[in-house]
């Protein structure tokens, strides 16, 4: 009896399911997105603004300032100073150690 009360719930579920996916199937498919709506939307993404890559850019002035143009020839560039690097070192750590205060990293 507990075999027949199996099946027959089994067959109740196959046949909600079976209604269900009917359903499901005769819902109408999703309109595509218009190209000018997607322009649109490229158009208002060009517009907000950027964020500041402060590290970045302090990074590239330090390489400016510590490696100038070589001129035409075999020379090679200077090799910045230990201090530099270590106080490059230093400004770095402090930035990372502010990301992590602030759950960036």
């Amino acid at each position: 009896e507990k075999l027949k009360l199996q099946k027959e719930y089994s067959r109740q579920i196959k046949e909600y399911n079976m209604k269900n996916l009917t359903v499901v199937q005769r819902l109408p498919a999703k309109a595509q997105v218009s190209s000018v709506s997607r322009q649109k939307a490229l158009e208002y993404a060009k517009k907000i603004p950027r964020p500041k890559t402060f590290i970045a850019k302090q990074w590239e002035q330090e390489v400016k300032e510590a490696l100038p143009q070589a001129p035409a020839g075999p020379r090679l560039p200077k090799i910045p100073s230990l201090e530099s690097l270590w106080s490059r070192h230093e400004k770095e750590k402090e930035a990372v150690a502010a990301f992590e205060a602030l759950h960036i990293l």
